[in-house]
This record gives C-alpha cells, sequence and structure tokens, in this order.
C-alpha cells in the first residue's frame, strides 16, 4: 500500500471508530452549542467487516472517495472553527450504512439537531428534505444540484444550483459577449438534451422573435471534426456551445474541436460538468476559450488561502485536495458560523450574510414556483461563476 493509502486507510478507521459518537474535538457538554448532522456516502459497512478489519485489500475504491473527501473537508473546517472558539456538537452520519435515514429520525436523535448537512442526492436527498420539514431543521444539501421535484419546503437550501440555473447564467454570457457571432449549438437526439436545449430556447425567446440567432445541429451518428467543421465560418468567430450533460458526448465534441482551433476562431461553450475535464487540457486547445460553469469557484494555487489548505491536506492525507474537500470546508465553515450567529432567528433569513466567505460568494434567495405563493419552496443559491480557461489558465469572467 502507498503511504497516501495507509494515510486514507487510517481516515477510514478513526472515522468507523466515530460514527457512534459525537466528535470530542467540538463537543462541550456544559454549555448548549449549536448541533450539526453532517451526512455522506463514506460505505463504511462495505469496507469493514463484523470484527472492525478493513475488507477491501491495499486500496480505497474510487465510489468510497466522493464522500470521504467531503468528510475531509468538513473535518478541517472544524478543526479552523475550533481554533476559532466556535462551540460545537457534530456528528456524522454514513449514509450507505444499514440504518436509514428514516430509522434515524425515527429513533430521535435528530430530535435535537439545529442543522442537517449533505452531501447526498437522489432518494438519500429526498428523505433528508422530508425530515427536514416534518422537524423543522433546515437542510443544507451541499452538492446535489437539482431540487428533486420538492416543493413546499423552506427548510431546504440547495447550495450547488440547479441545471436551469447555470444554463440561464450560460446564456447571459453569450448574450452579452457573443451576440453577433456564430453561434451553433451541437446536441444528440433524446429527451436529455431537449431539456438543455428547451432552456436555451425558453431564454432566447422574445416577443419579436429569437434574440440571438443560435443554430441547432443534431448529430445522430457521432460527432467528428468533419461534421463540427460544416457549420462553421472561416470569416467570423464560432461560438460553439455544447447542448447535452452526457459526459462521453461533450468528450468528444471537445476532441473534435481540438483540431479545427488552428483554422477557425471558436470559443468552446460547455456545461457545469466540464469542470475538471481532463481533454480540456490538450494543446491544441490551449488559444481557444473554453467556457463554462460552476457554483464554486477555486482561484488555484496563487490564492493563499488555498495554498495553506493544500498543504495542511497535503501533510495529513498525501494528497491534493479534491473539489468536494474544498466544498466540505465552504459549507461546514459557513453554516457552523451562520448558526452560531443567528441562534435567536431563523438560519434561512440570513443567508445573505458574506462575512463567513471562504472562496465562493453566494447567493441564496427564496424560490417561489407559484406566482401567489408566500411560503418559499426552498432556496437556492443563484451565484454562478462564469470561468474561462485559456493559455493554461482558469479565470473567472463575470
Amino acid at each position: 500500500m502507498t503511504k497516501a493509502g495507509f494515510i486514507f486507510l487510517n481516515i477510514l478507521l478513526c472515522l468507523a471508530n466515530r460514527m457512534a459518537a459525537q466528535d470530542s474535538a467540538t463537543m462541550h457538554p456544559v454549555i448548549k452549542v449549536p448541533r450539526i448532522a453532517v451526512f455522506a456516502p463514506l460505505y463504511l459497512d462495505s469496507a469493514f467487516n463484523a470484527a472492525g478489519n478493513y475488507r477491501l485489500g491495499k486500496t480505497i475504491p474510487r465510489y468510497m472517495s466522493t464522500g470521504l473527501d467531503f468528510y475531509q473537508g468538513t473535518a478541517f473546517a472544524l478543526d479552523s472553527l475550533d481554533k476559532e472558539g466556535l462551540q460545537l456538537q457534530v456528528q456524522v452520519y454514513d449514509t450507505k450504512s444499514k440504518t436509514s435515514v428514516y430509522k434515524l429520525a425515527d429513533s430521535g436523535v435528530l430530535d435535537s439537531v439545529d442543522l442537517l448537512i449533505g452531501a447526498v442526492s437522489g432518494s438519500e436527498y429526498l428523505d433528508l428534505a422530508t425530515v427536514a420539514k416534518e422537524k423543522q431543521i433546515p437542510f443544507v444539501s451541499a452538492t446535489y444540484p437539482n431540487d428533486g421535484g420538492i416543493s413546499g419546503n423552506p427548510y431546504v437550501i440547495i447550495v450547488n444550483s440547479r441545471l436551469n440555473t447555470h444554463l440561464q447564467a450560460l446564456y447571459n454570457y453569450v448574450l452579452r459577449n457573443h451576440g453577433t457571432n456564430n453561434i451553433i449549438m451541437f446536441r444528440r437526439k433524446n429527451a436529455a438534451d431537449d431539456r438543455v436545449t428547451g432552456v436555451f430556447k425558453s431564454l432566447n425567446a422574445s416577443s419579436s422573435g429569437p434574440v440571438l440567432n443560435i443554430r441547432e445541429v443534431t448529430l445522430n451518428t457521432g460527432v467528428t471534426t468533419e461534421n463540427i467543421a460544416a457549420a462553421l465560418d472561416k470569416e467570423r468567430e464560432n461560438v460553439i456551445i455544447c447542448g447535452s450533460l452526457d459526459e462521453s458526448f461533450s468528450k468528444m465534441l471537445i476532441s473534435s474541436v481540438s483540431p479545427l482551433s488552428a483554422t477557425y476562431k471558436i470559443t468552446l461553450v460547455g456545461m457545469p460538468t466540464w469542470e475538471g475535464f481532463r481533454e480540456l487540457g490538450v494543446p491544441e486547445l490551449k488559444t481557444v476559450s473554453v467556457i463554462y460553469s460552476s457554483a464554486f469557484f477555486d482561484p488555484g494555487q496563487t490564492d493563499a488561502w488555498v495554498a495553506h489548505f493544500s498543504q495542511q491536506y497535503a501533510q495529513a492525507t498525501y494528497t491534493y485536495p479534491s473539489e468536494m474537500a474544498f466544498r466540505g470546508y465552504e459549507v461546514m465553515y459557513l453554516f457552523a458560523h451562520l448558526l452560531d450567529q443567528y441562534q435567536d432567528s431563523r438560519l434561512q433569513d440570513n443567508l445573505s450574510d458574506t462575512n463567513y466567505r471562504v472562496l465562493t460568494g453566494f447567493d441564496f434567495k427564496p424560490i417561489h414556483l407559484g406566482r401567489n405563493s408566500t411560503t418559499p419552496d426552498y432556496y437556492e443559491n443563484k451565484r454562478i461563476y462564469i470561468l474561462m480557461r485559456l493559455n493554461g489558465t482558469v479565470s473567472k469572467v463575470n
């Protein structure tokens, strides 16, 4: 096993031993302090046998890394908060354990909790949203970019903005910066891509017709350099929009566009799922402006805080902190402070406080799905960063 693997295995062992108890570093039994329950997919039941022995050999499976990284980020944040003198009681729950969210709720262990934080999706997100509403506990959905179809639930706070919010920000960027260019949206023929293109069409509609001339090209037989080039104009700047969230299609589009950068002037507009795509680092795309969106912002190692955090994280884990580790830190640090600061008022009424920002500037808004609704259906972060990758660096352009 590598040194990094050994470190992470020890983290898992320590975490497994702490699942049934409160975080001793942040527990203050005498003083009434804010109580937080953190939910993440850790897969501890499958990683350890009944005797407590790790049973997955000498490696940490990739499927465990998302939840583990998020947990590590929250743990670093708790260390920072403890140094600041903030008193908290924190309990971590493994959403992949045999004990469901509903069983936990029925047992009463969540009755005294002041805040739920979840790096969850799908049914686990819906379960926590239901429990939050029933017990009137704010639930911070840290990573799921979806509302899950919920309504009438003002206890849900969505940090990772919904797809429609991202698409609106991307459309606004194209409108402001490329209104007179040759704009082409490439997509597949299926219902999933209909959703993406449908949002753009809705945003682009006006009483006098489409605001932008966006030509839609459906590629049914694969993505090639030739069928991309057929839609481009050598005399104008070409704005290529990926009209699909599908990872395989996106990567094929990127690979097909790369050889054209020497012949055509191109701006490539991707989806929020593009962050971290290795395909964007090929030399042919170095001088191509690649645009995509994100609800979080990592300024890179040139930022003093990022560099310091990365160094401390590497010393503890022998790995560079992933995006999920940064998210875990930011979400825990922000909402723990808000919970502590506004104990005598509703957390949801004070989401605009910017005093505890780390890297990302969030902008939480109440969402009303009905025109005459007076109670928010949920709260959503509306701050979307438009990021540009150019000449090997990533910068924000809004």
